[in-house]
């Protein structure tokens, strides 16, 4: 696979891309998951066989990339915790001003979702992939994505209600 053909993809998928991590982790700031997620993309060419669409090749790519990601920051916050025990965390308070509070309670609501909810209600409901697309990142059949789904949906909906959010959305 040439770099030509990665470098059509981030045309036609970065934003898709962008848009999944953005719901997923609930930050704003992706630029750097997103640059890594074509740089890996470009070093595993061999390993896309042309079976999966790319979007959806990239997306289990994006995905492993926030797990992985997640899972060295949670050991470094637990390090950084013992060291900064007694010193407050600051707010980056224009990432919040930046966004309504609608998305905010949003964000925060799918952010409590477990993981295998959110990766479908982000995918299937945000990004509008088919139930096919979703099933072949998440290794799942189509049945299995409609159902996770429909109970992403009905637990994202109790969470906003438990939290007293109300979103036009749901």
């Amino acid at each position: 696979m040439e770099s030509n053909l990665i470098e059509k993809w981030f045309n036609l998928y970065e934003r898709d891309i962008t848009s999944f991590l953005i719901y997923y982790t609930g930050s704003m700031d992706v630029e750097d998951l997103v640059q890594e997620t074509f740089l890996r993309a470009m070093r595993k060419n061999s390993s896309y066989d042309g079976n999966a669409h790319p979007k959806t090749w990239l997306i289990s790519i994006a995905r492993n990339l926030v797990i992985d990601h997640f899972r060295r920051r949670r050991v470094w916050d637990r390090i950084r915790h013992m060291f900064l025990q007694d010193q407050s965390v600051s707010i980056d308070m224009e990432r919040h001003i930046m966004m309504s509070q609608d998305n905010r309670n949003l964000y925060e609501a799918i952010n409590k979702l477990p993981s295998n909810y959110k990766v479908v209600l982000i995918l299937r409901g945000i990004l509008e992939m088919s139930s096919k697309e979703v099933g072949e990142v998440i290794r799942s059949n189509e049945n299995n994505v409609n159902v996770l789904y429909y109970r992403s949906l009905r637990k994202l909906k109790s969470l906003m209600e438990e939290e007293g959010y109300e979103y036009g959305g749901l």
